[in-house]
């Protein structure tokens, strides 16, 4: 079940205070400001550096995804959130992380998030899922290859708490909103729990 709205926006300012990462947010947006949708809140409450997005900003519709790189219905869903995207103007999808199956879903995780500090986030995250099998070092480090990731960069940002403090806060929103396991989603600011094809996400955009 869902937190109380402005329960859930309280204990979330109090742990991003305590996080200290960046974030378009305020403590009056957080739980007075009841003329901004749930679900962008959540978008509000991360750093850039923490959001994964395709798409356009002033997009009709918002879907957002909570995943786990070693998720199978998360790489499933991924190139059918991608087609959605392309074949229309007015949706964009933002992917969080929500690393829950294993400590290497936290150090891909961390991996995005730093590769986003340069701008590839989206870049690694499309190769992370096009990735043919198990994700393994070799297969990590080509697809950090491929996403043209500065790899010195990529070692000192990885370094810094922020990234770490990012990907908790993700995890957070996502326990927040009801995500108990991967991929949960949002489309607009309906809560749905679990995979969806695409063909009922176009029905639900429609």
């Amino acid at each position: 079940m869902r937190l109380s709205l402005n329960l859930f926006f309280y204990v979330l300012f109090l742990s991003f205070l305590n996080l200290s990462v960046k974030a378009e947010m305020t403590l009056n947006n957080l739980i007075f400001d009841d003329t901004k949708p749930y679900h962008l809140k959540i978008l509000d409450a991360l750093p850039i550096e923490g959001k994964i997005q395709f798409g356009p900003d002033n997009a009709t519709h918002t879907i957002i995804e909570f995943f786990d790189y070693f998720c199978g219905y998360c790489k499933k869903i991924h190139p059918e959130l991608l087609e959605l995207v392309e074949s229309r103007d007015d949706v964009r999808v933002v992917f969080l992380q929500h690393p829950i199956l294993n400590e290497s879903s936290k150090v891909i995780a961390k991996i995005a998030i730093a590769a986003g500090m340069q701008g590839k986030g989206f870049e690694f995250h499309d190769y992370i899922f096009t990735v043919q099998g198990s994700i393994t070092n070799e297969k990590l480090k080509e697809s950090i290859k491929k996403a043209d990731i500065n790899e010195v960069k990529l070692a000192i940002d990885l370094d810094r708490d922020e990234v770490e403090k990012i990907m908790k806060l993700s995890s957070f929103l996502a326990s927040g909103s009801g995500a108990r396991g991967t991929p949960s989603i949002f489309i607009n600011d309906t809560f749905y729990p679990g995979y969806l094809p695409k063909a009922k996400i176009e029905a639900l955009l429609n």
